[in-house]
């Protein structure tokens, strides 16, 4: 995949025809099992709605590689998103399993934290519209309930740069990623990650609900009062010994095996 400057000097933007399909390997057990956990995140997102129609998109390290990773095909609702229908691809965008229906800044996102975070194997993006409000804050995101305090100092912003459809994007998104679970994405959407599915999964929904009460308590009129400092960092390390997703996400997929069976297909 090229990086190429346009003959106007700005980057070249990535389009559909840049992802060329290898259709290679086999898939071990270890693979059928992230596959399954992530088109799990894809019906959950929309039980909770999380999604938007075709658009946004989560992705997990393909176990055992360095860099490659699953995503969604392009154009397919989160409610038909099953294991044997994610797409396997490389950091350089080669599709290496599946159709070459890759989300183009999709691509450009994902890989901008697999290439340069082992640690976080699942990366979730989404336009939350009752949180999305949140992005466009002068003063960003500020903590005021307890639902959030496991994030505390762990939520990071990138100024917006219209659609995510250049390369070069990439290393400013990694830069501000460094050291956090969150990103706030200005005028655009939220991007979580974590070392499981479960861990992506909770810190954006426990960020969506401190979005959620936040928006409420401005729209409220009343005075805000966002608790001391201290409370907050206390708050924090007992939080931190109760891992995100470690007791959730088993009961989220049994309330989905209940419901919406058909993600492990």
């Amino acid at each position: 995949m090229t990086t190429e400057a346009t003959n106007t000097g700005q980057p070249r933007e990535l389009t559909g025809d840049d992802f060329a399909a290898a259709n290679a390997g086999s898939m071990t057990g270890a693979e059928w099992e992230a596959r399954v956990d992530l088109a799990a995140m894809y019906r959950l997102s929309a039980h909770f709605g999380y999604d938007d129609t075709v658009w946004n998109h989560i992705t997990m390290r393909v176990p055992g590689t360095d860099h490659d990773f699953f995503l969604n095909k392009f154009g397919l609702l989160y409610s038909e998103v099953t294991a044997s229908n994610l797409i396997k691809v490389d950091s350089e965008g080669t599709v290496l399993e599946g159709p070459a229906d890759v989300n183009t800044a999709g691509f450009v996102i994902h890989s901008a934290i697999h290439n340069d975070f082992p640690e976080h194997k699942v990366v979730f993006h989404a336009h939350v519209p009752d949180a999305l409000a949140v992005t466009a804050l002068a003063d960003g995101f500020q903590h005021i309930v307890q639902d959030t305090s496991m994030l505390y100092g762990e939520i990071g912003y990138h100024d917006w740069e219209g659609l995510s459809l250049t390369l070069e994007e990439r290393e400013r998104l990694a830069a501000n990623m460094a050291g956090n679970r969150m990103l706030v994405m200005r005028n655009h959407g939220f991007l979580a990650v974590g070392e499981t599915a479960g861990e992506a999964f909770m810190v954006m929904h426990y960020f969506v609900r401190g979005c959620r009460a936040l928006l409420a308590a401005h729209g409220s009129g009343l005075a805000i009062n966002p608790g001391p400092t201290e409370i907050w960092e206390l708050s924090k390390r007992q939080y931190d010994q109760f891992p995100l997703g470690k007791h959730e996400w088993p009961a989220l997929k049994r309330l989905l095996d209940g419901i919406d069976p058909g993600y492990r297909q």
